[in-house]
């Protein structure tokens, strides 16, 4: 009894380092990274893109949406599906490696409206906000795009019906992206083709642990505590 103590709580710790190092790669690596470029940043706007207008409603998806909706994916498949969280966390670091290496390899800018073009909505200002902290570069491949695709893909594994809402979402996001100026469509089809192609690397290669007979009630407490905690800290930063 006093072993199978220790290694879930071995276990618990292991996935709140899982967490603190995402944060560090997710908040602190992608800022280091957007300073980073070898070669000067190029567009890969096609001629739909400059077509595509700003339009403010769609931050509803790309902020209200998106960030509960990974977020709950990184602690559901964290600390209540624990047998997945090695391979589902790992396969995630795969996606910022590989976006890492490219933004700096071959970096992207995007081309936005003038901020103070936009509307006086408060939408349309919530992405003002959101250009104050992301400068226009690190767009290829769209972290929002993998993101959202890699969650929605373990989701539909998980269960098929909340799956086809979650492949729903990340499309929705993915959307919203080229609507708030954000990405342009390449960079979309280039995240989600990157978020597949990690899960099933980690599929081959990261084995599942031993699963829970029953997950308690504490961790499903737990996760959403966090998860609401998190998610309302990170929106409270582009409200304006």
């Amino acid at each position: 009894m006093l072993s199978s103590k220790f290694t879930n709580w071995k276990w618990f710790l292991k996935g709140i380092l899982y967490l603190i190092i995402y944060a560090i790669i997710a908040l602190y690596g992608y800022s280091v990274v957007s300073e980073i470029y070898l070669t000067s940043p190029r567009t890969l706007f096609t001629p739909i893109d400059y077509m595509i207008p700003f339009i403010g409603w769609f931050a509803i998806f790309y902020v209200f949406i998106y960030f509960p909706f990974y977020l709950f994916g990184i602690g559901y498949f964290t600390f209540i599906k624990r047998e997945k969280a090695d391979r589902f966390m790992l396969s995630m670091f795969l996606i910022y490696a590989i976006s890492f290496l490219i933004y700096i390899l071959f970096p992207v800018k995007m081309i936005r409206p003038d901020p103070d073009s936009l509307p006086t909505d408060f939408l349309s200002q919530v992405m003002r906000k959101y250009y104050e902290h992301d400068p226009p570069l690190n767009c290829f491949p769209s972290l929002h795009a993998a993101t959202s695709t890699f969650v929605a893909y373990h989701f539909y594994k998980e269960d098929k019906k909340f799956g086809y809402l979650a492949w729903i979402i990340a499309f929705l996001v993915m959307t919203a992206t080229l609507f708030v100026r954000q990405h342009v469509i390449i960079d979309e089809i280039a995240g989600f083709l990157l978020a597949i192609v990690s899960a099933k690397v980690g599929e081959k290669y990261i084995p599942l642990t031993e699963a829970d007979e029953k997950v308690p009630i504490w961790r499903w407490i737990f996760t959403i505590v966090l998860w609401i905690l998190v998610t309302a800290f990170l929106i409270s930063g582009y409200i304006p």
